[in-house]
């Protein structure tokens, strides 16, 4: 048995940065599989409470093809090494999903909560580039007032729109346990189509759908791209779902006008939700959202530490979430002060998955976003546009490559001394309330972190 766990997770490796992989999937330890039910162990608290939020989908589908019968997974904290006292046991046990034998609910009752308990309201920390979304979730979950059943939730990966969805069905399962909350992503609802095609049990899955739900939330409508027959279900299955007055929530990366294959009438139907973007979040929401994930694990940060990750890790909240649990991971297995030393650390870890970037990477992007050339960078020019990107570009060079500084005032055709100034410059203009400096900071990142994500 322990040589299939360990065939599960060279699958897991694939898609994760190796980071990650050491840190959280190779100190998994296969515990024991019971027939329909494999349990692994875990270090710590933080060790499960990541895994469960972040692979316990992935973990049961790449298991599932090493045990065919495997329903679901549960997740034991391993006492430490100790004769002196008996250790306790915590387990956790993720929900269960259908693989060799499909079974549909009935559909007089209410869907068991499938909801993420750390994913609320309360923990959703709003801000400019996410309040609309997050005040038509709370509409959506309000029994009068709110004239729009569905809604259509786009962001990039890892921006909170399946924090939100889970928002929305925890709330309203509290609110009214007898009501129907049927959570479902794209490809499980593809998966359950096309089992019960094979046993011919459509009718069951269509009244599953159709009949047994009060709400549905369906995340990651991209994936019916080219699914020619799931899309036509699914346009019946929305059809009479808002013709009865139910709601819907759907989430994807991109517009329905942009999703590749969909055919017209889908397009349509998605189309005619509310849609409800979100953008990343800004310097000050990274923050409040370090404060409060940490919070919430009675964690401590310093605010060195806590300026530190908002301005390393600007890509998606996910990933700021993965550094900060790996942070705290580390602290407490280790039995080490969180520090700023040890968060570089730890993010450099995580994040090694992207590619070296060098000089060129930062001064192309710099000049990109201010419509400068290359040489503007390297001549002796002093207005205030290309000095303020000089000293920009100096600064993430220092943040983004691994050059001296002197190979960075090489590159700028200035002296050492030039570029410190530069980067305490630029920390002090970051510093300032309503700082230009850090608009033009995030603009450019984003655009580094892009093509770097790219290539």
């Amino acid at each position: 048995m322990e040589n299939e766990w360990k065939a599960v997770c060279e699958k897991l490796r694939q898609g994760l940065s190796n980071g990650q992989y050491e840190f959280y999937v190779a100190t998994l330890s296969f515990v024991r599989f019971d027939g329909h039910c494999l349990t692994l162990g875990c270090r710590s608290k933080f060790h499960a409470d990541w895994v469960r939020a972040h692979l316990s989908g992935r973990i049961l589908e790449a298991a599932q093809e090493r045990f065919p019968q495997l329903k679901g997974c549960r997740f034991e904290i391993l006492p430490q090494v100790s004769e002196d006292e008996p250790q306790e046991k915590e387990e956790e046990e993720i929900r269960e999903r259908p693989s060799g034998q499909l079974t549909f609910m009935d559909i007089g009752q209410p869907v068991r909560s499938v909801f993420n308990p750390r994913f609320t309201f309360d923990q959703f920390v709003v801000g400019q580039s996410n309040q609309f979304a997050y005040a038509t979730c709370r509409a959506m979950t309000a029994q009068h007032g709110f004239h729009h059943q569905s809604v259509y939730l786009m962001a990039d990966p890892g921006l909170g729109k399946s924090h939100l969805t889970h928002a929305v069905g925890n709330l309203l399962t509290r609110q009214a346990p007898n009501l129907r909350v049927r959570y479902v992503t794209a490809e499980q609802f593809t998966n359950e189509m096309v089992a019960a095609l094979r046993r011919d049990r459509i009718e069951d899955f269509k009244k599953t759908y159709r009949d047994g739900c009060d709400i549905l939330l369906l995340e990651k409508v991209e994936f019916f791209a080219g699914k020619r027959k799931i899309q036509d279900e699914l346009i019946y299955t929305l059809d009479e779902l808002l013709d009865r007055g139910r709601r819907i929530i759907c989430t994807g990366k991109t517009s329905p006008k942009d999703i590749p294959k969909l055919n017209r009438e889908l397009r349509s139907r998605l189309g005619g939700l509310l849609v409800a973007p979100i953008d990343r979040p800004d310097f000050e929401m990274r923050k409040e959202i370090i404060r409060r994930k940490a919070a919430y694990d009675n964690v401590h940060l310093p605010m060195e530490v806590v300026e530190f990750l908002a301005d390393r890790v600007t890509t998606d909240v996910r990933q700021l979430e993965s550094c900060l649990v790996g942070l705290m991971a580390k602290s407490s297995i280790l039995g080490i002060p969180i520090s700023v030393s040890l968060a570089r650390e730890v993010t450099q870890t995580i994040l090694d998955y992207l590619p070296t970037l060098d000089i060129a990477h930062v001064t192309g992007a710099v000049c990109k976003s201010f419509g400068l050339q290359e040489e503007d960078l390297r001549s002796k020019a002093r207005s205030r546009r290309i000095s303020e990107a000089r000293q920009l570009a100096m600064y993430l060079c220092r943040k983004y490559t691994k050059e001296s500084l002197n190979v960075i005032a090489q590159a700028f055709n200035r002296s050492h001394s030039t570029v410190i100034y530069a980067v305490k410059k630029v920390d002090h203009e970051l510093s300032r309330k309503n700082s230009t400096m850090r608009k033009y900071l995030e603009h450019v990142s984003r655009r580094i972190e892009t093509r770097c994500l790219d290539e």
